[in-house]
């Protein structure tokens, strides 16, 4: 059972019980590149839009809240750059840090099935302990990642040539996470509402967000959105599907009909829009 302190505290970052986050990691992983080469800026069109948090290293929101920025957020204890070994997420922040900031909650990243995947659990049980006794929320991030010849192997090809191998893959991941304590659950959806279901299932009630991925057409991102939440997810941590589209606020009022109203993506789109 949840303490008091963790429940309002995801009241604010899954309200009602769904959620459209968006995550500024990326500014760090892979640096100051297209929409993230000013952060601030972004998350104000984000604010605007209606998202409903941010997730990100500690000086965006020490930042954002200095220019009257409001906007629930999630600090991320964990990470790694494209620069180093990307698959080897560490730690980098602490719960009790997050905590005096005035974050609303935290999130560890653990790459399954990575050569670091031992060190990475280890950290994500602590971090676990911590925000159990600060009463603060814990989002895992968990990813079938592993090292491949040429730079991270995210199994792509098993979601393409076997899509049950890969759901079995984000399902252990999921469980994982539960098992270790995490209060909501960031993962990849595995590409249709049916095998992301056995996903849902598997996360015994601990809300399940789903990552957005590289940019994709405008239809896609909010398809994948609609395929999630209806197989039960409660929402999205959509990244480079929202700051790097023309007009993020137009963006997010679409996704959010989707997260929130159900609202099917073929009601919402003019047919010049589904490719943009």
């Amino acid at each position: 059972m949840r303490s008091t302190g963790k429940m309002v505290r995801l009241s604010r970052l899954l309200p009602g019980g769904r959620t459209v986050m968006v995550p500024f990691d990326d500014a760090l992983i892979n640096g100051p590149y297209d929409g993230l080469s000013d952060t601030v800026a972004k998350v104000r069109e984000v604010e605007l839009g209606g998202a409903d948090a941010a997730l990100g290293f500690r000086q965006l929101h020490t930042t954002y809240t200095g220019r009257g920025v409001l906007l629930p957020f999630v600090a991320n204890l964990t990470a790694s750059t494209v620069l180093g070994a990307h698959t080897r997420k560490i730690v980098v922040g602490s719960v009790e840090r997050a905590l005096r900031q005035g974050c609303d909650g935290v999130a560890a990243h653990v790459n399954v099935s990575s050569v670091h995947e031992p060190e990475m659990l280890a950290a994500l049980g602590r971090i676990a302990e911590s925000c159990e006794e600060h009463e603060l929320p814990l989002l895992a991030i968990m990813y079938p990642r592993r090292e491949g010849e040429g730079g991270d192997d995210n199994y792509l090809d098993w979601k393409e040539r076997d899509r049950a191998a890969y759901a079995d893959l984000v399902r252990h991941a999921v469980r994982i996470a539960v098992e270790l304590g995490a209060d909501v659950v960031k993962t990849q959806y595995t590409g249709d509402p049916e095998s992301f279901a056995t996903v849902v299932a598997a996360s015994l009630g601990t809300p399940i967000i789903i990552a957005g991925g590289p940019r994709t057409p405008l239809q896609q991102a909010l398809e994948n959105a609609h395929g999630a939440v209806s197989a039960g997810a409660a929402g999205v941590c959509f990244g480079r599907q929202t700051y790097n589209r023309h007009d993020v606020p137009g963006f997010l009022r679409l996704l959010r009909a989707v997260v929130r109203d159900g609202r099917h993506p073929a009601e919402l789109l003019a047919p010049a829009e589904a490719t943009a």
